[in-house]
Formats: structure tokens, sequence, C-alpha cells
């Protein structure tokens, strides 16, 4: 049984900011070696909070548009976003960035019986179906897409469903506003794989080609299962990098 979004919902304001910023660098409007404005002071300018703007900044910073210098302030250091993303996984917090560094598109809503993905074998489902998002993301500034995603949800979260008809940072969040759930725990498993014909179209490569797969299971504190997801990432613009330290007790 198919299920589609029935009302559009706009795109998140950090988002629209970070767009007017990268697109104001990019034709030289701001020059690259220009020092911003401090945050107050810009965030007035442009008629949004402070927090917006800072979620606006991250975005850039993590694109290598700009660089944030201590006592010197943010200055623009590259007139276009970066080609490439290395997602670092050495917290829950930097493990979630590349939702907002991506932006995601629904290609298919459909809801499901039974185990659809070998990822789900041994969780069951409270409603006996799963809500099952396929979609594509872009690197924020890029046209070509990075990764290719499948989210698989629970069905009692149906309610997202309307919410995923633009662009969007994630499904989780959706689940997290509407149902006021956090993500405590994420599992990973990342292995290598080949693209298959639907995949390959997606990200516009040849069928066969080598890529990385992430698996990621994203758990509330009750340990119930929010969401898995099964992404394939094109390795030559989505990296991973792990980071661990040794304990000093």
């Amino acid at each position: 049984m198919n299920s589609k979004p029935e009302s559009p919902v706009a795109e998140p304001l950090y988002r629209k900011v970070s767009q007017t910023l990268i697109a104001q660098i990019a034709s030289g409007k701001i020059a690259v070696g220009t020092v911003l404005p401090k945050e107050l002071d810009l965030a007035r300018q442009l008629g949004v909070s402070r927090v917006t703007l800072r979620l606006a900044l991250d975005i850039l910073e993590k694109g290598g548009m700009i660089q944030r210098v201590r006592k010197v302030g943010t200055r623009v250091i590259a007139g276009e976003m970066a080609s490439s993303y290395v997602q670092q996984m050495d917290g829950l917090e930097s493990t979630l960035r590349l939702a907002g560094q991506t932006s995601m598109r629904a290609l298919d809503i459909a809801t499901l019986e039974g185990v659809p993905d070998d990822g789900l074998a041994g969780i069951e489902s409270a409603t006996g179906y799963w809500l099952a998002v396929e979609g594509v993301r872009r690197l924020q500034g890029q046209t070509a897409h990075s990764t290719w995603t499948k989210v698989y949800l629970d069905n009692k979260y149906a309610g997202v469903t309307p919410f995923l008809k633009n662009e969007f940072d994630a499904v989780y969040l959706f689940v997290e506003r509407l149902y006021g759930i956090g993500v405590h725990e994420i599992r990973h498993r990342i292995s290598a794989c080949v693209l298959d014909e639907r995949i390959a179209q997606v990200l516009d490569l040849p069928v066969n080609t080598a890529a990385l797969q992430v698996q990621a299971w994203l758990y509330a504190q009750d340990g119930s299962l929010i969401e898995y997801v099964r992404s394939v990432h094109n390795p030559a613009l989505i990296s991973i990098e792990l980071q661990s330290k040794r304990s000093t007790a």
C-alpha cells in the first residue's frame, strides 16, 4: 500500500539563510576574504535569530566557505561549497551532522509488512507495518546526488508522512518534533557494496560501481527503535572518519 505526502512544508529557515549566504558569496556580492559582521548584527540584517544564523553558518563552515577565527570573526575563505563531505563519527552530535550538511528528497513512500530489509531482522513493529521512505541526498550548494537512502519507521509514526514532500534534513527529526521522542543512541554498520541498477540510476553512476554502504539504527532512551536507515554513498562525495581516544582512567 503506497501513501503520498499530502501537503507541502516550508524549508527550514536556517537552510534558506544558508542558501542566501552561499549565493551572495558565489556571486561575489560577499567577496572571499571578507570578515562577516558580528553574529548579532548579521542576524539583524537577515531578519533572523542568532540561533537560526548559527545553524546556517554551521553549514557554510562544514562546506569550507567560511572559517571562524578567534578575536577576528567569521571570514569567507572560499567562493563555493566543498564538493565532498567527511562524516565524522566521534559522538552522537557529529554522527547526526550529515543530516544538516545534506538535504533529503523523498522518491517513494510505502507501507510494508513483514521484514522488508535484513537490518530489521529480529525487530518487531508495534503495528505490524513499516513506513518505508526511499530518498536521495545532495550536499548543500551542490546539484549532484551524494547518497541513496531508505528509511524504515514503525507505522505508528506515519504522522510524519505529510512533512516529507519538500526537501528536509532527516525523517527522525519529524518523529522527534511530532512525538516528543529524542535519539539517544545510534548503532552503525559500515560495509562496501556495488550499485544495483536502481541505486546507480539515482546516483548517476555506472551499475556495479563500488560504493560505501552505511546501516544505522536510531534508538530512543527506552531502547525502542525510532528509525532504521540504509544509505549508499557515492564515495567520491561522502567519506567516513572514525575517531577514538584511549581512556585516561
